[in-house]
């Protein structure tokens, strides 16, 4: 019950819901419930004039129990449609505040929290919470009701009062562990169902090399062992289940013909009339199918407590990376970017940290970053994409702080392009869409890096569905479409990671046209490993364990700098892909 009292009101922290519906879902529970007190009591009425030859009140208690039944019906109904449309505004609203959340979280939060955990949250945990105020709302009136029901027995014989208690003791007490034993399991059920989402997600990731290698069985067999582990907690969790839900019975079915007995013995000897047996074991019945139900709703919240965890986790994640934005909204940006005494180290892991790294990146120049794997390249353009913040030093664009722009200004400012492009399901179209709608400025873009002719020559030109992560484009393709996105952005500074290493020389050298055609009007930062990209770099920054061990254009660095012939012999040129 003390954790039962806990996951609601940390319900209540979590969960916005329509006020007028609650107000609603509250009244028609309390006034069904109520009538429901009464049914009993006309139907005994009933049998009592019926066998004392009352005409005229044995029809007006029929009367009283169609109107009864009328109002029972009618409240219920608004408890239904209430509990509907408060339902709908809770998920839409504690959807609503996690993937908000989750859109402000730094490039950390997906190493900590599975993607398999998140999915399962926003879609099955969100849902279950947002029928808790109906559990709720039916705990607090079931639990008055029984207390009503108590008192009736006592003041009617407090023998028979106490008997009925006891009985509702063994029963809540029996039921409860059940339900501490199957919450227990349901936890480890949706440890192991986060675990098969991401191999599933996996195997549908790799589905390519899962064919080209064979390993089909012993991704299977990975997966079996997950699922078996799932099902044993299934299993230990449903042993409960099913003592809760076909021996527990007995113990109400026993009570009742104990009662029968007592109540029987009494009415034969005259005690009692025969509509008290009748009307107390109809309370008794109600009592314990309203006790069933009350624990039902007991159990609910506490396997929803786990719910509740798993999005407290997201809500309440803190991030290890403070990155605040400032306001200065100057969009008067040249492209100047400087980094000043630099200094940094992943939270997680080792390699790719920079100590002292300074150096300035031109406007209408290309910066190109070199260096063998771990020396620091990607960690710079992490930094000035604000995916982390730097330990010491400072990062200047036209000799302000990165952090003194407003989040508008520096994200229309600055656009990173990877190796691995995404884009989304939907018409090539919406995709650009998605950084500018004007179709004249998208065609522009389309055409100054080289894709528009090939988009046109589609059936469907720019409305040609993507599919997922643009599937039924080649890699170039991509590129290309992804450079043309980047640039309706209107940036100033463009930073490509890497954007070449998977393509062939025909692509290479479109893109290596289409950065010395975007130098003119932009900064680019460049890192590649390919020697026939590095030589259009204007500058070339040297890297070798976090530390800048070179600058100079290509054939600078190639007479005097060890590191970067070392680089060049360990790359590769269009003619070797």
């Amino acid at each position: 019950m003390k954790d039962n009292i806990k996951t609601i009101l940390d319900f209540f922290k979590l969960v916005k819901g329509n006020t007028k519906w609650i107000i609603c879902l509250f009244i028609g529970s309390i006034i069904g419930h109520l009538t429901d007190l009464f049914i009993p009591i006309f139907a005994s009425n009933i049998v009592l004039f019926i066998t004392n030859n009352n005409t005229s009140l044995t029809y007006w208690n029929i009367f009283y129990l169609a109107i009864t039944y009328i109002i029972y019906n009618t409240f219920w109904y608004l408890n239904y449609v209430s509990y509907s449309y408060n339902f709908k505004d809770s998920y839409r609203n504690l959807r609503e505040k996690i993937t908000e959340k989750i859109f402000t979280y730094d490039i950390e939060f997906t190493n900590r929290i599975s993607k398999a955990t998140i999915l399962n949250t926003v879609s099955d945990d969100v849902s279950d919470l947002s029928e808790m105020i109906d559990n709720i709302c039916e705990i607090m009136v079931v639990f008055i009701k029984i207390i009503v029901m108590f008192l009736i027995f006592l003041k009617t014989n407090i023998i028979i009062g106490m008997l009925v208690i006891l009985l509702e003791i063994l029963y809540i007490k029996t039921f409860d562990y059940c339900n501490v034993k199957s919450t227990k399991y349901l936890m480890g059920q949706e440890k192991y169902r986060d675990k098969l989402t991401d191999n599933l997600s996996q195997v549908l990731n790799g589905l390519g090399e899962i064919k080209v290698f064979n390993i089909y069985d012993k991704m299977k067999k990975n997966f079996n062992i997950i699922a078996d582990k799932w099902s044993q907690k299934y299993l230990n969790k449903r042993k409960y289940a099913d003592i809760r839900e076909s021996l527990l019975p007995f113990i109400i079915h026993s009570g009742k013909i104990v009662l029968y007995f007592i109540l029987a013995c009494l009415t034969l000897k005259g005690y009692y009339e025969v509509n008290l047996l009748i009307l107390l074991i109809s309370y008794y019945e109600t009592i314990m199918e309203d006790t069933e139900d009350f624990m039902n709703y007991s159990r609910q919240i506490r396997e929803w407590s786990v719910s509740v965890e798993r999005i407290k986790i997201i809500l309440n994640y803190t991030s290890s990376q403070n990155l605040e934005f400032g306001l200065n909204e100057n969009d008067y940006i040249n492209g100047l970017v400087e980094f000043k005494h630099v200094s940094f180290s992943y939270p997680s892991k080792n390699k790719g940290k920079i100590e002292n790294v300074s150096f300035r990146a031109e406007q209408n120049q290309i910066t190109a970053f070199v260096g063998h794997s771990g020396s620091g390249k990607t960690t710079i353009t992490n930094l000035l994409l604000r995916k982390y913040k730097i330990d010491k030093g400072k990062i200047l664009i036209d000799q302000e702080n990165i952090y003194n722009y407003s989040k508008n200004i520096y994200s229309k400012n600055v656009v990173g392009v990877d190796q691995f492009p995404y884009l989304f399901s939907m018409s090539i179209r919406k995709n650009l869409s998605l950084i500018n709608s004007n179709h004249h400025k998208q065609v522009e873009a389309c055409k100054r890096v080289g894709i528009h002719d090939y988009i046109m020559k589609l059936p469907k030109g720019y409305n040609t569905i993507l599919t997922e992560n643009g599937s039924n484009f080649s890699g170039g393709q991509k590129q290309m479409l992804i450079i043309a996105r980047a640039l309706l952005s209107d940036a100033e500074i463009i930073i490509f990671d890497e954007v070449t290493s998977s393509l062939d020389p025909l692509h290479v050298e479109q893109i290596k046209e289409v950065l010395q055609d975007l130098k003119q009007d932009h900064t680019i930062l460049l890192i590649t490993h390919k020697k026939d990209v590095m030589k259009i770099a204007d500058k070339i920054i040297v890297l070798n364990e976090g530390k800048i061990v070179g600058m100079g254009t290509h054939e600078e660095l190639l007479k005097s700098n060890p590191f970067y012939i070392d680089i060049q012999e360990h790359s590769y040129s269009n003619s070797k892909k």
